[in-house]
């Protein structure tokens, strides 16, 4: 007979390990399903918790993701609290083997979004990009023919905005090489094979290296080409990835700042860089993951021969030559320079980042108040352009669900701070209404598929459930959990989607390590509606007792 709590595992897996002997200190029975054991245990697991990795527990029908959430649960005294209120265990053996296979197929997003050439576009702002990327890359990258569905903020946005500036930047002040391999290490700790690839063929012939190098660096041996120093930065961007920056980190780079070997400038100005590559990747990542957008034939092979890196679930573009950009390009309009400056004018005439974000957003977020100064009237430009209405293309999606799309992103990844702000400026986005503060409080749950209040739309729950997947590491697509957003959006709208998820995985890693701090009229916000800070709380809340909330008949769905 099933214990109401079940844990998938596998041998040898030292995090399942820790849940277990979690689970022995506490005096808690389970039940363990081996994945390596059969077909069925292996694809339950991603059917059930839409993770590919172990250990996955349930106590009940409620999903703990991962060790980390699982101690931290015991840690915090809620681990028994949430065992006992679980009355009987999930009903493991209900599905039947084809539909667990089905739901737990990697059904990237590229199968049902078509491409988008833009490699050969009549619009003049598009050609400064062209030019960059046939000198950069040699050919228009793969990843923007799903980009160019919007083309407005998920393209130049994105590469006016930010990318230009957080690559170019990052390159003047790390060196190249450790551009490269801070690109490859946040990749890496994200799972994206894509972004690896592409980190390790950008550049010379030693580029391929750069991942050996720093992993060789990374584990403790500095006699290739990166020190102590590079290895600390890699250290910092990968905790970004998982959003598990300590004060360790930063003590670590600081007591290595005189071994620099590629940089002169002081080491804060080396932290920021860093925090724009990781970025610049975590959207790139995010982005890439939810697409399952292939790699180019030439990089993939050259990733795989000079560093070992594999295309895994992105597969490489056989069909297609990285030819894309091998014609006489266009002559004449804008330049990349007055691009760049055309975006950031309309926030400096709104009179500066503080100013224009208040007038959009309500208030400028800490993090953006953050953001280094050069970047910030473009940053500032490019968050409104993809979480407001004002460069929609005509896609209907309101600038309260992409807010509350981020929060449930930032839950899922258990960044306070972040799930914090977002919830504040949904609220703010439907109106600082009572309806809308109910919306914020149970997004999540909507998410998981628990909004018993009928607070949103099955189309709405979509999004929210694409937001939570999104924030997964390492990020796979399995079936069941997108089959919802491929009914209910079209593949134009799905790419608003996913830029909205690849927006929130940008901000994380950035706020990841410039740690900004909860704005007053977000506290109050949340002190006057009675809204937890806790995400980890807020991801597996206690049962609340009887009658301290109405049925919620009174809060419809619009």
């Amino acid at each position: 007979m099933a214990h109401k709590i079940q844990v998938f595992t596998k041998p040898d897996c030292p995090y399942c390990a820790k849940v277990k002997a979690t689970l022995d200190n506490a005096g808690l029975p389970f039940s363990e399903l081996d994945v390596t054991g059969s077909d069925r245990n292996a694809d339950l697991s991603v059917y059930l918790s839409g993770v590919s990795t172990v250990p996955q527990t349930f106590i009940g029908p409620d999903h703990v993701n991962g060790s980390t959430d699982f101690v931290a649960l015991h840690a915090a005294g809620r681990l028994v609290p949430l065992v006992a209120t679980a009355t009987e265990p999930l009903d493991i053996d209900a599905p039947s083997n084809q539909e667990v296979a089905d739901g737990a197929e990697d059904y990237q997003l590229r199968r049902v979004i078509p491409e988008r050439d833009g490699s050969r576009s009549d619009v003049e702002e598009d050609w400064p990009i062209l030019r960059m990327y046939k000198e950069f890359f040699g050919f228009w990258p793969n990843c923007f023919y799903y980009q160019y569905h919007w083309p407005e903020v998920a393209y130049r946005q994105f590469v006016y905005c930010h990318n230009v500036g957080a690559i170019a930047g990052g390159k003047k002040v790390l060196g190249a090489p450790v551009m490269n391999a801070l690109g490859y290490a946040t990749s890496n700790a994200q799972g994206c094979n894509y972004c690896q690839a592409h980190s390790v063929s950008v550049g010379d012939e030693k580029s391929a290296g750069y991942a050996k190098g720093i992993e060789q660096a990374l584990d403790g041996d500095f006699s290739g080409e990166f020190g102590p120093f590079e290895a600390a930065l890699a250290d910092l961007v990968a905790h970004a990835s998982t959003n598990t920056v300590t004060e360790n980190d930063f003590a670590k780079i600081r007591e290595n700042g005189g071994e620099a070997r590629f940089t002169k400038l002081p080491v804060e100005a080396n932290i920021q860089a860093a925090s724009m590559i990781a970025a610049a990747f975590g959207f790139l990542n995010v982005f890439n993951d939810l697409t399952g957008v292939k790699v180019e034939a030439d990089w993939a092979k050259k990733a795989e021969e000079g560093a070992g890196i594999e295309t895994g679930r992105h597969g490489a573009s056989e069909d297609r030559d990285s030819t894309n950009l091998d014609y006489d390009l266009p002559e004449g309009g804008p330049s990349m320079t007055s691009m760049i400056a055309r975006y950031g004018k309309d926030v400096l005439l709104a009179g500066g980042p503080a100013r224009y974000a208040t007038e959009k957003l309500g208030i400028q977020p800490d993090w953006m108040a953050q953001w280094p100064l050069p970047l910030r009237p473009l940053h500032a430009k490019f968050y409104v352009g993809a979480m407001t209405d004002e460069e929609s293309d005509g896609v209907s999606i309101s600038s309260e669900l992409k807010h509350l799309m981020a929060r449930v992103s930032h839950i899922a990844k258990g960044n306070d701070y972040l799930a914090a702000v977002e919830g504040w400026l949904a609220w703010h986005a439907a109106g600082r209404t009572q309806d809308a503060v109910e919306r914020v409080r149970h997004a999540f749950d909507a998410a998981k598929r628990q909004d018993n209040r009928n607070l949103f739309t099955a189309r709405e729950c979509a999004a929210l459930e694409l937001a939570r997947l999104s924030a997964q590491v390492p990020l796979t697509t399995p079936r069941r959990f997108v089959q919802a957003a491929i009914d209910h959006f079209d593949p134009t709208e799905l790419v608003h989607l996913i830029t909205v998820c690849a927006m929130a995985s940008m901000i994380q890693r950035f706020a990841a390590i410039s740690k900004p701090k909860v704005e007053t009229e977000v506290r109050r916000f949340l002190d006057e509606n009675d809204l937890s800070l806790d995400t980890l709380a807020i991801r597996y809340p206690l049962p609340e007792p009887k009658n301290a909330f109405n049925s919620g008949a009174d809060f419809v769905a619009a």
